[in-house]
């Protein structure tokens, strides 16, 4: 059980960080490189990539900004969260508070991973057996870039661009 609580709160810190990294060097949060709405420029990268429809367009763009805004508030309680890790490490805390504060952030970790599924299991919903078949040799299966990214990116060019 305790090899169980450490594997957590090392996995639980360096997601934290990776999610919280992505913000630095990157376009302001909101944006991407183009200035555009991240969420547009996701639906308008799959629509190029997938011909969606215009019906489509619209359902998905819906989908992925009501994932965006619930994504948000998940992500906003990462910055507070984290530090209250970094100071308990930083002060020699109980074990057992560091466990407790790692499980806190793998908490918001899968929200954030629930809120991006979901997102994806209703936009994958809305295709054809001919755009999954092209979705699914584009992606290789298994994610990478738009549509399935990694937590608190929502994709590569949807909620959140890639910083590189």
């Amino acid at each position: 059980m305790k090899h169980r609580l450490s594997k957590l709160t090392m996995t639980a810190a360096f997601t934290a960080a990776a999610i919280l990294a992505q913000g630095q060097g990157g376009p302001p949060q909101g944006q991407t490189r183009q200035g555009q709405d991240p969420v547009q420029f996701r639906v308008d990268f799959l629509a190029g990539s997938l011909n969606l429809n215009d019906i489509q367009k619209k359902d998905a763009l819906a989908i992925f900004k009501a994932a965006a805004d619930a994504g948000e508030s998940v992500r906003q309680q990462f910055p507070d969260k984290q530090k209250a890790l970094r100071d308990a490490a930083k002060n020699n805390a109980p074990d057992s508070q560091i466990d407790a504060l790692a499980a806190d952030l793998g908490a918001l970790q899968a929200k954030q991973l629930a809120i991006h599924a979901k997102a994806e299991a209703k936009f994958y919903a809305l295709l054809t057996k001919e755009q999954k078949d092209k979705f699914d040799t584009q992606q290789g299966g298994h994610g990478g870039h738009p549509p399935f990214g990694g937590p608190g990116r929502m994709g590569g060019p949807g909620g959140r661009p890639p910083a590189n």
